[in-house]
């Protein structure tokens, strides 16, 4: 039973972790604009991911040994703070800054469970992960309906900005849910004594029957024996430094993907003139996240049916998603009805890499037993670091080149 138990625990763990920040990405162009501060949209993006960085950084480098039950307590504390700071926040600076809160426990929630997923079987990395693709379509489905609810009055914005504020205030219900997920029903298995690289079989991801064929066969880099051999005495800064090295091809990749959606996600704001915006039913730029979210659910969904190990080729895919996007926001040339599925197509390519990432870092030999904890903290790091580059990419290209578009 603890199987199912577990699935069902950890799906409610990613959903609920990630709900707060979708929802926060979701309201982001509703937050500027009841501010005043539309071209600024991307500054939303980039708050929520602020501090993610470093609260990723102290997790992994220094938290490891503290009680998953601690962290996830004031994990969940300083969620529900930067929840109602939100909900109250009386100007543009000040939201921003619960946004910083908001987005940070997104990020050290997110570093604390895939770590934890490593005392589990790798295939369970595709409950956690559906869990947050679910978190994205009930975020950007929320607004759909709020945007329908309000219709197209003058008073739009105010009902919106008041809308956004009860969202976040409803939201701190489910930190309570967030808690009993972990302490009533996840069953955390012992963690596992340390081992030597040639008993690594033993690791239960390694054990696991992988019937499905790779979709693409592997070409990451053989790896060199020393990336795998563990000396008997080894430092801490060495041990970093050896995973470091482990994990560079994967998590280069996973960060590129990141920098090329949030640029692609952004341009959304901007990709069709401003009076196709805040009207109809669904709202467009609302409808075009949502589909965004819809492609991320269903790949974040689908490792247990197809695994992608040629991660560079989904890297590549999403730069050519990214520059039509771009080149769309100044030319307007991309019919409105292809906007959606070209917008699936990114969050398939984003949710794909994400979860056949992971997986492969919980699932394959290559990564020792005893560092896969670290190998994970550390790839994930990468995550934020794709996030806030290309939240800058997009906040540059819309005070200048497009600023006017």
């Amino acid at each position: 039973m603890a199987g199912p138990r577990n699935w069902v625990a950890l799906f409610l763990m990613g959903a609920i972790n990630n709900l707060p920040y979708v929802i926060v990405n979701s309201a982001s162009n509703t937050l500027a604009d009841s501010f005043g501060q539309k071209n600024l949209v991307g500054l939303v993006f980039g708050a929520n991911v602020a501090l993610s960085v470093f609260v990723k950084g102290l997790n992994t480098f220094f938290l490891l040994s503290v009680p998953f039950a601690v962290r996830y307590v004031v994990n969940g504390c300083l969620m529900l703070l930067g929840l109602f700071g939100v909900a109250y926040a009386f100007n543009f600076g000040f939201a921003l800054a619960c946004v910083v809160v908001v987005g940070s426990t997104a990020a050290f929630g997110e570093n604390v469970s895939l770590g934890m997923l490593s005392r589990f079987p790798s295939h369970m990395i595709n409950a956690w992960s559906s869990g947050t693709g679910m978190a994205g379509l009930l975020g950007g489905s929320i607004y759909v309906l709020f945007g329908c609810t309000v219709g197209n009055g003058q008073d739009k914005r105010e009902k919106m900005h008041n809308l956004t504020k009860y969202a976040f205030l409803m939201t701190t219900s489910v930190v309570l849910i967030y808690w009993l997920a972990f302490f009533v029903v996840l069953r955390l298995p012992r963690e596992e004594p340390a081992v030597d690289v040639q008993d690594d079989h033993k690791h239960p991801s390694s054990s696991v029957n992988d019937d499905t064929a790779p979709l693409l066969q592997d070409t990451l880099p053989d790896g060199s024996p020393e990336g795998s051999v563990i000396s008997g005495k080894e430092s801490t800064w060495l041990r970093i430094k050896r995973c470091l090295r482990l994990t560079v091809y994967l998590a280069s990749n996973l960060c590129a993907v990141y920098v090329f959606e949030y640029v692609a996600r952004g341009c959304a704001a901007k990709v069709r003139p401003a009076s196709e915006y805040h009207v109809g039913c669904p709202e467009l730029y609302a409808a075009i996240q949502l589909c965004y979210q819809a492609g991320v659910f269903v790949s974040r969904s689908s490792v247990q049916l197809v695994k992608i190990r040629r991660v560079e080729v989904m890297t590549g895919l999403q730069f050519i998603n990214m520059i039509l996007w771009v080149a769309d926001v100044q030319f307007k040339v991309i019919p409105v009805y292809l906007l959606p599925a070209l917008m699936v197509c990114v969050g398939l390519l984003g949710g794909a890499s994400y979860v056949n990432i992971f997986y492969m870092l919980l699932h394959d030999d290559r990564y020792p037993a005893r560092d896969r904890e670290l190998c994970i903290n550390i790839t994930a790091m990468y995550i934020t670091l794709g996030i806030v580059i290309g939240t800058g990419v997009e906040t540059a290209l819309f005070t200048t080149l497009l600023k006017n578009d």
